[in-house]
């Protein structure tokens, strides 16, 4: 008995020293998340809503897309590294809509 608890504790002390082991500067960067809000015009609808999540959403790095038709903007969290809110504003004006640049 004695020596298959030492063989188990050995196990379960050799697997936290590995996890111990993983160097620091291995860990995963975490992406650099910035939030837009642009302001639309066009949208009347629910579906205007949905079309510009479903176009924006094809863009690599977009983490979330939310839009109101009631107040015309839409809201887009995105990874800075890999795309743009100029990429993001094309694909709102190819999805048919007009982007209004404020002031």
């Amino acid at each position: 008995m004695i020596l298959i608890a030492a063989v188990l504790l050995a196990g379960c002390n050799s697997t936290s020293k590995k996890a111990d082991e993983v160097p620091a500067n291995s860990e995963a960067v975490a992406a650099e998340l910035v939030e837009v809000v642009i302001h639309v015009d066009g949208m009347t609808c629910d579906g205007c809503e949905n079309a510009i999540k479903a176009g924006v959403e094809t863009l690599d790095g977009i983490a979330s897309v939310e839009s109101s038709h009631e107040e015309g903007w839409t809201k887009v969290k995105y990874d800075k590294a890999v795309t743009s809110e100029e990429d993001i504003e094309g694909k709102i004006t190819d999805t048919g809509y007009t982007v209004k640049k404020e002031l």
